[in-house]
């Protein structure tokens, strides 16, 4: 598939309508991100290309409730029976009790793109595993969800210290060579956000993967932390 990359032994990032899911193929699969609507049977196409099927699939992990992230969960769990995990703070949005925030902060920019959203809310789907900050789960060796806050109130990112992994979803971006915070456009509280980027600099990892950017593959802490150092 075009432009599906394997970042570690047992990791995969593959492109999903804007955003990029990623795979953690072991003797279960987990789905982190399930890119916008219609998503879903690429994900699958992806898992299969690999020699395994829905069936297997344990987890489907939502890092924030963006609509380039969940739309193809609903699909997911549909076909696999796999449980989704979503932060405490956001099952209400992505279960239907609440209106799903759109993703634009911007009034103006909001009131153009309406058209665009509605066509790509996503169809709702159930939560099984309601997330909190240090909550575990199985695969990489452990990964610990961290509560990183900002890009919208209930983000995560997926760390594996035993394999020096950070996935951080939308809390970090990678332009021109450096890293940079979130995009404002896009981003609810940016004060929470720079917050959060201080806890992950926190962190000692190897590798990052971030949800719209190749991932750094070397020394990624250490060029978090001086990022960090930098912020105001």
């Amino acid at each position: 598939m075009r432009g599906a990359k394997q970042i570690a032994a047992n990791l995969y990032q593959i492109p999903a309508g804007g955003a990029c899911a990623f795979l953690v193929v072991e003797d279960r699969i987990t789905v982190i991100d399930a890119g916008r609507r219609g998503s879903g049977p690429r994900i699958l196409e992806y898992l299969r290309s690999l020699g395994r099927s829905p069936e297997e699939i344990s987890y489907i992990i939502s890092t924030h409730y963006h609509l380039d992230h969940i739309g193809g969960i609903a699909h997911l769990q549909n076909v696999s029976g796999g449980r989704v995990a979503v932060h405490q703070s956001e099952v209400p949005f992505v279960q239907g009790q609440k209106p799903l925030p759109g993703p634009f902060q911007n009034p103006l920019l909001a009131f153009l793109m309406a058209p665009f959203v509605r066509l790509s809310r996503p169809p709702r789907f159930s939560v099984d595993l309601c997330l909190q900050d240090g909550d575990m789960f199985e695969p990489l060796g452990g990964m610990e969800v961290v509560h990183t806050p900002g890009h919208t109130p209930g983000s995560i990112s997926l760390y594996s210290s035993s394999e020096g992994l950070l996935i951080a979803g939308d809390a970090l971006e990678f332009r021109r060579g450096r890293l940079q915070l979130p995009s404002r456009l896009f981003t609810a509280d940016m004060a929470q956000a720079k917050e959060s980027v201080r806890r992950l600099a926190g962190l000692d990892f190897e590798v990052l993967c971030l949800s719209h950017y190749p991932p750094l593959l070397k020394n990624a802490s250490q060029a978090l932390r001086r990022f960090s150092e930098s912020l105001n």
